[in-house]
């Protein structure tokens, strides 16, 4: 081992065409401009203490390179440089494309560590795609601002690489990945306890941003496995924004940290049926009122579900005592005052949110087209975020409507006349909303059916009959499209009184998504357990 002067700190692209190198992370200044895959930086101590053997051998090997080169023709692409980067380092997502396009065979050891290729998918797949502004509600396209200044081995970082893994882990290829993620996630629970109980690391928007990768992990993991989410990480980013309080929340992406935060208790408490009220006002109080989109007002009117499945639970339930009267009028008239603050939503959405009819899959054959479409019915959106803001209000008023079809159903004696009109009624607006909800389908899925969260170009998604898909749109559709669906789908699923093969239809597309993503047990069917109260017909 021999020491050669002070060595260069920059990436290696930029030292490789004796540039100047800015050492931004993820990704150096140099590289984006030119479209190269920035293969970031190496340890000091590596710098330091390198050994000559494998310079020299790289001077002998490259006269070879060139003679091969020129041989060959073949023109130099990015990504083939052999090195390989560290963890946590990002390309730019044109870089990804050109080297996943390339078609360029790199021996294995000379390709990215598991963990290096699972953030640059995670970041190329979910985080550099443009969306429309009034769906953010969530926190991953806050992302990048925050990882690009965290070190390797900080807490975002080690948190950014644990929710990689778990979602790359979806394909088949790359299966393993999720075999390597609990200990990333074991690092980034043991830093959290330190960052939570340090006054400057707790208030920091990198603390929160890891706290809500880290639900997002437990999220996925526990759809994956077929177990219930514990929420115990919601619970804590709720503590960590109330200890922030309003003086950390007043940037931009601080009140989009907090929106994130909502967002994931209220749906949390949706599909545990607890109650949310305290905590919305909590929550309301600290976020600014210059924040506000279509996604966020309906983040806020959707507490209120919360709050009724908390509040008719304990009654439909209760099989010592059967309710009363007066105790299924009170939660009727619950139900129609939830409803009620929900259908001032659509009313507030832009025409660019509302969908169009799309005829793409009419010319496939019959057999086809029905497993793939339900009912002929082809939508297509804005992107996918839209139509996961729109599903989820579909699921907000279909958990209402169980709510009210269970509750009519108990009434003993039998419903009077008004009460009849009223089952019809939510009955109809359910087959309607379950309608809607199977028309995203195709728009989220297209004709795929394995492969995991990666893009396969023998794919067809639908288009408006004006533009083709574009590359954004499919990558977002094959990453997130199955991962927006599987609620929206369970909560149709529990849906009485619908068309006959409906339901059926229905399981085959959760099924569908799971062969997908590697999710590993079907839920079951609800004819043969059916929960209460999110879904009418039986107490139990």
């Amino acid at each position: 081992m021999v020491y050669g002067g002070k060595p260069s700190t920059g990436c290696k692209n930029c030292r490789q065409r004796k540039i100047k190198c800015d050492e931004r992370r993820p990704a150096c200044a140099q590289c984006i401009n030119t479209d190269r895959l920035c293969p970031g930086y190496a340890h000091l101590f590596d710098l330091v203490h390198r050994d000559e053997t494998e310079s020299v051998s790289r001077k002998a090997q490259r006269g070879k390179r060139r003679a091969l080169r020129a041989v060959t023709q073949a023109p130099k692409t990015v990504g083939q440089s052999g090195e390989q980067a560290p963890k946590g380092t990002i390309p730019p997502s044109s870089a990804i494309a050109t080297t996943a396009s390339s078609g360029l065979f790199l021996p294995k050891a000379f390709q990215d560590s598991p963990e290096q290729q699972a953030v640059n998918s995670f970041f190329s797949t979910y985080i550099l795609i443009p969306r429309h502004p009034y769906s953010r509600r969530g926190y991953l396209d806050c992302l990048l601002p925050l990882y690009q200044n965290t070190r390797h081995d900080s807490l975002l970082s080690l948190a950014t690489t644990a929710i990689s893994l778990a979602v790359q882990g979806g394909s088949p290829r790359t299966r393993h990945y999720r075999d390597i993620s609990p200990s990333y996630f074991g690092k980034a629970l043991l830093k959290t306890s330190r960052a939570i109980r340090d006054p400057i690391e707790s208030v920091k928007d990198e603390t929160l941003m890891a706290v809500l990768l880290l639900s997002f992990y437990e999220r996925v993991i526990a759809v994956a496995e077929a177990k219930n989410t514990s929420g115990v990480h919601d619970t804590g980013a709720v503590a960590v924004v109330k200890h922030r309080g309003k003086e950390n929340g007043k940037s931009e992406l601080s009140a989009r940290l907090l929106l994130a935060v909502q967002t994931q208790v209220v749906e949390h408490c949706i599909q545990t049926s607890s109650p949310f009220g305290k905590t919305s006002a909590d929550l309301d109080s600290l976020r600014p009122n210059t924040f506000d989109n279509a996604a966020s007002r309906l983040t806020s009117l959707s507490a209120s579900v919360s709050d009724l499945l908390a509040f008719a639970n304990p009654i439909l339930r209760n099989r010592n005592e059967f309710p009363s009267r007066d105790q299924f009028t009170a939660i009727l008239d619950y139900c129609t005052k939830v409803e009620t603050q929900l259908s001032t939503w659509p009313a507030s959405v832009i025409d660019a949110w509302w969908w169009k009819p799309s005829r793409t899959f009419d010319n496939l054959p019959s057999h086809e087209r029905s497993l793939f479409a339900y009912n002929r019915r082809v939508d297509v959106y804005h992107d996918i975020w839209v139509a996961s803001v729109w599903n989820s209000y579909r699921s907000a008023v279909l958990m209402i409507q169980y709510t009210a079809l269970q509750t009519l159903g108990m009434l003993n004696p039998p419903p009077l006349s008004r009460e009849a009109t009223r089952i019809v009624t939510a009955i109809n607006t359910v087959q309607g909303l379950v309608d809607d909800i199977c028309g995203t389908v195709p728009f989220n899925l297209g004709t795929k059916t394995f492969g995991g969260p990666t893009d396969r170009k023998e794919v067809r998604y639908p288009d408006d009959g004006i533009t083709k898909p574009s590359d954004d749109y499919r990558r977002s559709a094959s990453g997130l499209g199955g991962w927006f669906l599987m609620e929206p789908l369970k909560t149709a699923a529990f849906a009485i009184s619908l068309r006959e093969g409906q339901q059926e239809w229905i399981l085959k597309q959760i099924e569908r998504i799971q062969r997908i993503y590697t999710i590993k047990k079907p839920i079951e069917s609800p004819t043969r357990s059916m929960p209460s109260p999110s879904c009418p017909g039986g107490r139990g």
